[in-house]
């Protein structure tokens, strides 16, 4: 990866707008002379997250929950005794019980406990009454909230459209490797009873797509983002998951060795699996860098994977028509019949998530550019391909 590459790297970016930040509200709280400015400092911090609208939610919960505890706090902390140990005991029970019960109905409220504590023990020996330290409190979170929402907003922003799309990629290219796992006729035994894990690792980067989306769709809301919605491309990717969970369960045998219906299904299958881990490569792809790929931004065509298909169902049907799967032993007519069902399903979702990945992509940019150009100036590194197999006469190449 080269330096600017490395530069541009998300991750880069965060740490530069974390480390300008954190110094901006330093500099603010010792401006305004605040009593304990690193609170600022503290909030400017934990509201930089990965885009704008992680970034909007960080500093609404912050603040809620700064607001509604800092109050409560200093209603408890003037009104309650702190003579005896049994005594602040039990008014700061006072002041947790109704705070605890409104942060586990309503989240955004979460910090207001801890506002609340820090008000309520800070507020014994000082000479400051206990809203003055409330307010002092809230105020230092204020310039931490509009400090870090500035730094989120000028300072190399990211937006929640642009992690959406990275990690859908990412959930892609999963997606391929388990097709292209599950699909393998010669498929170890040992590696087909670890496929759980692999099932359990595309679930776990489908929670960060949702998160993502969620994020992006409050850039939408705050009009801070005029991008599509992306609920529609986290819902396509995860039936396409679900449709690999059925393929995993017909799959989940190996088909005994001498049966020709299998032995005839093996080249539709393995053409199946082609066009399928392809599609979805150049998915992710297209995905991760839309004008990294050749140059432009569009998604492969998704013909070659339906045709595949289709050509498997045909199999199949020839099968069925011959008498063929009727001389089969239950288990195996089963799962025949099952991948049938999983790869039609796979194949219609894969077509979804074309048309949901082409509403989702910027439209291209660095036409001029050549692909490694490109990919540099999409902050990302150059995508290298290898050039597919020679298609068969029969089966169309992919565009």
């Amino acid at each position: 990866m080269s330096l600017l590459a490395a530069l541009r790297a998300p991750e880069v970016r965060l740490a530069f707008r974390v480390t300008v930040a954190g110094t901006a509200a330093l500099a603010m709280a010792r401006l305004f002379n605040l009593p304990q400015g690193y609170w600022a400092v503290i909030t400017a911090i934990m509201v930089m997250q990965a885009s704008i609208g992680g970034s909007l939610k960080a500093a609404l919960d912050r603040f809620a929950g700064t607001l509604s505890g800092a109050a409560w706090g200093a209603l408890v902390a003037t009104f309650g005794l702190h003579d005896t140990l049994l005594h602040l005991c039990l008014t700061l029970a006072v002041a947790l019980a109704p705070l605890a019960w409104l942060a586990a109905r309503y989240p955004v409220c979460k910090l207001a406990p801890v506002t609340a504590v820090i008000v309520l023990l800070t507020s014994g020996g000082g000479t400051q009454s206990s809203f003055m330290l409330a307010l002092d409190r809230v105020f230092e979170i204020v310039i931490g909230n509009v400090i870090g929402l500035a730094v989120a907003l000028f300072v190399f922003p990211a937006r929640a459209h642009g992690v959406v799309l990275t990690t859908a990629a990412r959930v892609a290219d999963l997606c391929a490797d388990m097709l292209d796992v599950l699909l393998d006729p010669d498929l170890a035994d040992d590696v087909r009873q670890g496929l759980s894990k692999r099932h359990a690792q595309l679930w776990a980067a489908l929670r960060p797509l949702d998160t993502a989306a969620e994020e992006a769709q409050r850039e939408r809301r705050t009009w801070l983002g005029d991008q599509r919605d992306p609920a529609p491309l986290v819902r396509t990717l995860t039936r396409v998951r679900h449709d690999l969970v059925m393929v995993g369960r017909a799959t989940s045998s190996r088909a005994p060795s001498g049966v020709a219906a299998a032995q005839r299904l093996e080249g539709p299958q393995a053409e199946v699996r082609r066009q399928g881990v392809m599609f979805l490569r150049h998915a992710a792809m297209a995905l991760r860098a839309p004008s990294a790929l050749h140059g432009q931004g569009q998604i492969p065509p998704v013909e070659p994977v339906q045709a595949a298909t289709h050509a498997y169902l045909d199999m199949v049907q020839t099968l069925r028509a011959e008498g063929v799967l009727r001389e089969l032993p239950r288990g195996v007519t089963g799962q025949i019949y099952t991948l049938s069902f999983a790869l039609e399903q796979l194949s219609q979702d894969l077509a979804d998530l074309h048309a949901r990945a082409e509403e989702m992509i910027p439209p291209a940019r660095h036409q001029d550019k050549t692909p490694e150009e490109a990919a540099v100036l999409a902050g990302v590194e150059p995508v290298a391909t290898q050039p597919p197999a020679a298609p068969s006469q029969d089966t169309p190449s992919p565009g």
